[in-house]
């Protein structure tokens, strides 16, 4: 028999005190005294809760498993160590004891349970708690047997809910000793957070978060390989405390950063560093498409300090062929309407993003998006954004005047002549303009006249009329480009509506080429909201002198090599006017929802815009800034491999001009350009590390150009430690195109892995990087005690607690018997006997 809370007994030393308590106030008799007393022994006895042990069977087990890992501290160890002693030392034929922690060892059970066994040599900087429950279950087998868990219940490997599953169901019981440690100082560094990629030159954030148990000043160190960064105190509070630095990547490879904090109030030193490893790959290559000279070098200029040393490109030189733009990371067209980008050039653009996996940005002007005439191309499909202007209330009345050209170059074989293919033209003008609109029609040569004066096209001539009068155009003398416009803009200024839009069509060089002369009439023109664009017919016509004709008159210049493309760009800049995309004002963009493109910029950060090119959002896309009309700004998607970017103001003149004298104008096109481009590391070549126990696998797939995996390659793996030593070993291949090796990484820290492959005369290199982190061990936990009270539920065992230096008397549940509701019984039926006996009631002659 054993007493549970033999502290109790201490109370029969105030029997005497109750005796003179009682005698004091009625004497009594021997016999009441004693029942009396009888009763109060019986009580102080229950409450020492005597135990009788049962002899159990010489084939019950009980198996003590006894947890020896770090999270219990030294103190914790040595108690644990002494309670299994104890445990052990009372069922010394049936208890085997056994300690663990990553692994699991056999003890010798000491003779004397009052002392601990010596501390055993297991894996301390890990639990696993299934590992242990799992060979106690196989040391019991089929026989009768009980398992006593003592731990702190930090499980760090394996998951022993699972096999306290697998116990329950082979009836094997486990009662848990839940210790539960005094609160200790702990000062850790939880994580260093930077991205896993970058390019060399780009700015990069890191943010190192360190953990506290109480309010502390620490010393941190942030180190990139053996380069000290940053050194300097904090202030932490409980919890979670983040530091943030801001640093360059100035060296291509694996970059690795280490953070170290120290601080007085702390137990464990190993949890006090933590990682992170980055990959630098070379600068990106970015292209800059131009249709205007000159409308790309600002952007270059300011992508320069930001790390993107871009190249320009004038549009019609761009390269149609895959193969040839495939060696760079991402596109930028500027500005650059369709007819400057041939149906393969835009076919290679589509799939320059959709299948190499590149990146395209697409910026606004009035040659660009609806303006530049996307729609229906390949430009349109790979963009996040369709040529659909959003439909409006209502759309104001149009007025379109087309200026001919009838001069005598104008002139060739019969139906296909420049002039013949200029009236097909404004025939197909006259088709798509509606009746409420208005149309005039004005050819030159050295002079001007009007073919069809400024009419409503629901009045006055019917369009039949009109288009048999653009049909009788004949060819006349010279070229007199001013006195055409001279005389249709002072005409077309007189003329009511907002909308009031000049087709300029000319093959030649005017008699008067004064550049000032054409500035100070479109300007005029400009005034009163008039736009013009123009249309060089042929390689004779002035292209120069029409190409900033346009650009002064805020429209589009557009190249017609062949008379067959003269309708087809007519007809484009008439369908242009009718539909009103492009919308000018002062405004702000205003943020449709965080995302990457924008991360650093609130709406209000972000300089004044003048005006947009109109679209529509598509249905998969992302809309990140969007116009107070909530019109597309800024938009992006995932187009098969890559990505693309549509941004429909402009990056400078004539709706951002603002933004060119904006300090982070150069820092928000970097990350723009940066979002669409290639994850470096991407190639043919992919190198994986995954963590697997206490090792991990290096893998490394390849694949041939055509998709076909990389068999029987020579495949080598070097690894940089943290201290910057470095270990090389060879990958077996295992599958096709599948090469790994399994390696033990010796200290927590940033681990640099290069993979070279060399097959024949080709040799690819790929980079990885991997963090070997501190064991979750010394991590702080809480609740861990919920875990063994679980497995206690499941199993049908029973929990207890130990704290501080307590040894509690343990009993296997079912092995021992209590006494204590039998002295109690006891106790409740002598209290009426001695009730009887003080009355008198069984006394001789006493009446009842």
């Amino acid at each position: 028999m054993i007493l549970r809370h033999p502290q109790a007994l201490l109370l029969l030393l105030l029997l005497p005190a109750f005796i003179a308590v009682w005698q004091r106030r009625r004497a009594l008799s021997g016999v009441a005294l004693t029942l009396r007393l009888l009763i109060v022994v019986l009580v102080v006895l229950a409450l020492a809760n005597p135990t009788l042990r049962r002899s159990g069977s010489q084939q019950d087990i009980l198996v003590l498993l006894v947890d020896q890992s770090d999270s219990l501290g030294d103190d914790g160890k040595a108690l644990l160590r002494r309670q299994a002693a104890t445990i052990a030392g009372a069922y010394p034929d049936r208890a085997r004891v056994l300690y663990f922690g990553g692994d699991v060892v056999a003890a010798e059970v000491g003779a004397d349970e009052r002392d601990a066994a010596p501390q055993p040599s297991v894996s301390a900087d890990s639990t696993d708690i299934a590992g242990a429950l799992r060979l106690a279950r196989s040391l019991i087998g089929t026989r009768a047997g009980r398992i006593v868990l003592l731990s702190d219940g930090v499980q760090t490997r394996g998951d022993a809910l699972a096999e306290a599953g697998m116990l329950a169901r082979a009836r094997i019981p486990v009662d848990s000793v839940v210790y539960q440690p005094a609160d200790r100082p702990e000062l850790w560094v939880a994580r260093v957070e930077a991205p896993r990629t970058l390019r060399e030159g780009e700015t990069y954030e890191t943010t190192i978060v360190i953990g506290s148990s109480r309010p502390t000043t620490a010393r941190l160190a942030l180190f990139e390989g053996s380069l000290q960064l940053v050194e300097e105190d904090v202030q932490l509070v409980p919890g979670e405390n983040s530091v943030r630095y801001r640093s360059q990547a100035t060296t291509q490879g694996m970059l690795g950063l280490r953070a170290v904090v120290e601080g007085r109030l702390d137990t464990f030193e190993y949890n006090n560093s933590a990682a992170a490893t980055i990959l630098v790959a070379p600068p990106p290559r970015v292209l800059l498409v131009e249709s205007r000279p000159g409308a790309a070098w600002e952007l270059r200029a300011a992508l320069r300090p930001a790390g993107i040393d871009a190249e320009i490109v004038a549009a019609r030189d761009l390269s149609p062929q895959l193969s040839t733009l495939a060696a760079y990371d991402g596109i930028v067209l500027v500005d650059v309407p369709a007819v400057d980008l041939s149906l393969d050039r835009m076919a290679a653009l589509r799939e320059f993003v959709r299948s190499e996996g590149r990146g395209l940005v697409v910026t606004g002007g009035r040659s660009s998006f609806t303006l530049g005439n996307y729609k229906n191309t390949p430009l349109e499909e790979v963009l996040p954004v369709s040529m659909t202007p959003p439909s409006r209330p209502e759309r104001p009345p149009v007025t379109l005047l087309l200026i001919i050209d009838q001069s005598a170059s104008m002139y060739g074989t019969p139906g296909r002549s420049k002039l013949d293919m200029a009236k097909e033209a404004a025939i197909l003008a006259t088709e798509t303009l509606e009746e409420e609109d208005r149309l005039g029609v004005l050819t030159f040569d050295t002079s001007a006249r009007w073919t069809v004066e400024f009419q409503m096209l629901g009045t006055g001539l019917s369009l039949v009329e009109i288009q048999e009068q653009i049909g009788r155009i004949a060819t006349g003398g010279g070229t007199n480009i001013y006195a055409a416009l001279e005389t249709g803009l002072q005409a077309l200024a007189d003329q009511p509506g907002e909308v009031r839009h000049a087709v300029l069509l000319t093959d030649g060089k005017s008699a008067i080429s004064d550049p000032s002369r054409y500035r100070t009439l479109i300007e005029q023109a400009r005034a009163q909201d008039i736009t013009l664009s123009t249309i060089a017919i042929g390689d004779d016509s002035d292209t120069l002198l029409l190409q900033e004709l346009a650009q002064l008159g805020a429209g589009r210049y557009h190249f017609a090599g062949e008379p067959e493309d003269i309708p087809r760009l007519t007809l484009q800049e008439s369908e242009i006017a009718r539909s009103e995309p492009q919308v000018e004002g002062s405004f702000r963009a205003d943020l449709a929802e965080p995302h990457p493109l924008v991360r650093g910029y609130a709406a209000g950060d972000l300089p004044p815009l003048e005006g947009y090119v109109a679209t529509t959002i598509k249905p998969e896309a992302e809309l990140v800034l969007i116009s107070p009309e909530e019109d597309p700004l800024l938009a992006v998607w995932q187009y098969g491999l890559g990505r693309a970017v549509a941004w429909t103001p402009s990056v400078a003149m004539p709706w951002a001009e603002p933004w060119q004298s904006w300090p982070d104008y150069g820092a928000f096109w970097a990350q723009v350009i940066r979002y669409t481009l290639p994850e470096p590391g991407s190639g043919p070549l992919q190198v994986r590390v995954t963590p697997e126990d206490d090792t991990v696998t290096i893998s490394a797939e390849s694949l041939e150009p055509g998709g076909e995996p990389l068999d029987l390659a020579d495949t080598e793996a070097t690894i940089r430690l943290p201290d910057g030593s470095e270990s090389r070993l060879r990958l077996r291949q295992v599958a096709p195109g599948r090469y790994v090796q399994n390696v033990a990484l010796p200290v927590p820290g940033p681990y640099a892995i290069e993979v070279r492959q060399r097959k024949g005369a080709e040799e690819r290199v790929a980079w990885a990087g991997y963090v070997h982190r501190y064991p979750d061990e010394y991590l702080p936990t809480s609740g861990a005690a919920t875990l063994l009270e679980q497995i206690s539920a499941v199993t049908g065992g029973s929990p207890q607690a130990l704290t501080g230096d307590q040894l509690p008397l343990y009993t296997p549940a079912g092995d021992a018997r209590g006494l204590w509701p039998w002295l109690l019984l006891a106790a409740a039926l002598l209290w009426p006997l001695e009730v009887a006996v003080r009355r008198g009631w069984l006394a001789p002659g006493s009446r009842r």
